[in-house]
């Protein structure tokens, strides 16, 4: 599903107001307003989550090959609101929700 591609630089948090935190995975293939594209490699971490127990990561579930090199990278289908992806480790799962992000890098 082609979307507005994810960077390091986004803001997200799971259902529970937990921060969504990326662990880069390695040298990021591109770079959107200077910060690191995310891929399927990296790791989206969840510290502060308040359901119990806690939201620990998220799977994201929208990638995109055109800009990867080889590697997905995650894209979401709208700059903001529900997140393209499901928050794991507590009872209630859900999506992420996306506060912030890069609007104008479009994949597919």
């Amino acid at each position: 599903m082609p979307g507005f591609v994810l960077h390091s630089g986004m803001t997200m948090t799971c259902p529970h107001q937990g921060a969504v935190t990326p662990v880069p995975a390695g040298p990021p293939p591109a770079l959107v307003a200077g910060m690191p594209v995310l891929t399927t490699k990296d790791q989206l971490t969840i510290v502060g989550c308040t359901a119990v127990p806690p939201c620990v990561s998220v799977q994201w579930n929208n990638n995109s090959t055109e800009l990867g090199y080889g590697t997905p990278v995650l894209v979401q289908s709208k700059p903001g609101g529900q997140g393209d992806g499901t928050c794991v480790g507590s009872q209630s799962p859900g999506p992420p929700v996306v506060i912030a992000m890069q609007p104008y890098v479009f994949g597919r």
